[in-house]
């Protein structure tokens, strides 16, 4: 009998350890995803501020005056333009010289690639 209630507090000791140890696995895993959700935050956070200053450079000096409802209008009419140039690009593609060049790919060469 004492052997037997030795070997079971041995196996409860040893249950106890586990858990302990599980319970720090637990915490460290934790504290990994944390680590990584706020390398994450500062990720996203560089590129918004980099890419605000971007369109800031582009939209110029009046950049800081500017509402936000006004900026994206000026990014909306920019989405057009891009869609007009879109259609006038697939059009001049399109469009063959008699040698079969196409009138976009000798804009191209004449003016270089944009």
């Amino acid at each position: 009998m004492p052997e037997q209630n030795a070997e079971i507090k041995k196996m409860e000791e040893r249950i106890a350890k586990l858990d302990e140890q599980q319970k720090q696995l637990k915490a460290k895993k934790r504290a990994l995803r944390n680590r990584l959700s706020q390398q994450a935050r500062k990720a996203r956070t560089k590129r918004l501020i980099e890419k605000g200053a971007l369109l800031e450079k582009f939209i110029g000096p009046d950049a800081p005056n500017q509402s936000l409802a006004q900026t994206q209008a000026i990014l909306q009419e920019l989405g057009k333009d891009n869609h007009k140039y879109q259609a006038l690009k697939m059009f001049t593609q399109s469009v063959k010289y008699k040698d079969s060049t196409s009138v976009f790919s000798r804009f191209l060469e004449t003016c270089g690639k944009q």
